[in-house]
Parts: C-alpha cells; structure tokens; sequence
C-alpha cells in the first residue's frame, strides 16, 4: 500500500508502508489510483494543545497526572545531591589539609599542700586574709632592706674649712745684688727694699708649707713715684711679667694682688726686672 502526503506550500511526498522494496519505477496502475489519496500534513505550530481533562466522566475533579510530579521530585533531588557534592568535596579536602594534633600526655599531679603548712589568717582593715609567706627569694620590703652605712657627707650649711693667712716681710727675705731697704714710715714694719732689678739684684720669698698645689692670690705691698714692672717665678719658674702703677709717691705704699701657680708644700717665689728697675717691695700677703 502507498500513501501520498503533501501540505499547503510543500512539495508532495510518499509515505510507503509495507515490505521494503528495491527501488524501482513505480507503475501505477487503475487499482492504485482507488487506493491513493493525498492527506495534507500538519505542522507542529498549527497543532492546538491537546487539552488536559480536569474533570471526570461523572463531574469528579481529575488531578494532572502524576508523570509531572515524578520529574519536579527527581529534578529536586538532583539538585541537592549536586549541592551537597559542592559543599562537601572542599569541607573533606580542607579537613585533610589539617595537622596531625600533638601528642598530649598527661602530667603527674602537684604534691598536696596540708592545711597545716599555712599559718593562721590574720585579719585586715580590708577584711581580706593576709597573703602566704614569701618562698626564698622573694622581693622584701623596705622595711628589710640593708641599709648602706652612713657617710659624712657635707651640708650646705657646713663652714667652710679656715684659710690661713701668711704675711712676708720684704726686708726679713732674701735681698740679691744691688737689693737694699729703706725707711718708708707708711710701710708695714717702716722699711722697704729698694733697687731691684737691671739684672744685677732680685728679691726672694721663701713661703710655708701650701696644703694643696693650685693657683694662689698674692697681695703685693709696693711704693713707686711712676709705672714700673717686675717678672716674678715661681720655684724657678716663669709665672708672668706685671704691671704696677705710681702709688702716689715715694713715701705712699699702694696694693697690687697677682695669681701665682703654688706647690703643695713650701714655695720659693722672686722677684726681678732685666729691663729696668723694679718697684720697691714691702711685703707680700699669702691666704690658702
């Protein structure tokens, strides 16, 4: 049997039922021709919905068929298997990343401590009992503490220690060359020493004992009409070249003071002038 099929706007076609035939040339025949007919086709966008029944032969409601429900149950249930296989693979992998705990052993417990180790609390204005005894080593109070042995210290109200004050007679020293005295009545003693100097006379002053070497100030008693230098040393040294100034006259005796480095113990001190004439000397004052 052979059905022809054709639809509006397409080429007609053969729809062939039965045995399989080699293909040949068809020969139609009368009878053919009463059996043949064409049925138009029907595309699949001109089909209606086939219409679900809701209600039953006898007006009953009819449920949709549960063939739908099937594929909601079993899409859901592969979704949470996906989920669950999501979580769960980083969870297992991270757990594996994990170190191995150390090995925790268990310690021996502490010796008791008897009540009878403790002494008796004693009670504080707080109400709160007083702490154990100190172990050995323990920070101690002040109270404890080992105080270092007083000292003699120096306060400032303390005095000072007393200086001594050493006067020298120009005529009771050591007079060189020329050196000679005179009488200055204003002059400690009434006597002075005179014509020191131009290389040819020096005067020298032998001190006392000095407690501590370091530099003194010597209060020279002098007379001169006009401005004289003298050099003076100590202990054979050069301790400067000084000025001094008219004392007003010949019979006037004026005061110059000058820093002279002194030595622990006793002192030579002179004085000289290899340019001209020196001034006359009366004493000399020494406080250390």
């Amino acid at each position: 049997m052979r059905v022809r099929m054709s639809a509006a706007g397409d080429d007609q076609g053969e729809l062939r039922i039965g045995g399989w035939l080699p293909p040949a040339e068809p020969v139609e025949t009368d009878a053919d021709a009463q059996v043949t007919q064409v049925i138009p086709a029907v595309r699949d966008e001109q089909r209606p919905p086939r219409p679900v029944p809701t209600h039953g032969p006898d007006g009953e409601t009819v449920e949709e068929p549960k063939r739908r429900g099937r594929r909601t149950a079993v899409a859901v249930a592969v979704s949470v298997a996906t989920v669950a296989v999501a979580v769960g693979i980083p969870l297992l992998m991270s757990a594996s990343d994990q170190p191995k705990p150390p090995d925790q052993r268990v310690l021996p417990a502490p010796s008791a401590i008897t009540v009878s180790d403790w002494p008796e609390p004693s009670a504080t204005p707080t109400g709160r009992p007083s702490r154990p005894p100190a172990s050995r080593g323990a920070v101690r109070g002040a109270e404890h503490a080992t105080r270092p042995p007083a000292t003699n210290r120096p306060t400032d109200n303390a005095a000072p220690p007393p200086k001594t004050t050493v006067t020298l007679e120009a005529e009771a020293a050591d007079l060189d060359g020329w050196a000679s005295t005179r009488r200055v009545d204003s002059a400690s003693g009434g006597m002075v020493v005179t014509r020191i100097g131009y290389r040819r006379s020096k005067l020298t002053f032998s001190t006392p004992a000095v407690a501590a070497a370091g530099d003194y100030d010597v209060v020279v008693s002098y007379v001169s009409d006009e401005q004289r230098q003298a050099e003076v040393e100590v202990n054979g040294r050069d301790a400067g070249r000084f000025e001094f100034g008219s004392s007003g006259g010949w019979e006037s005796v004026k005061t110059m003071t000058v820093r002279l480095p002194l030595a622990a113990g006793p002192n030579i001190i002179e004085f000289s002038n290899s340019d001209g004439w020196a001034p006359d000397l009366d004493r000399i004052t020494l406080t250390y």
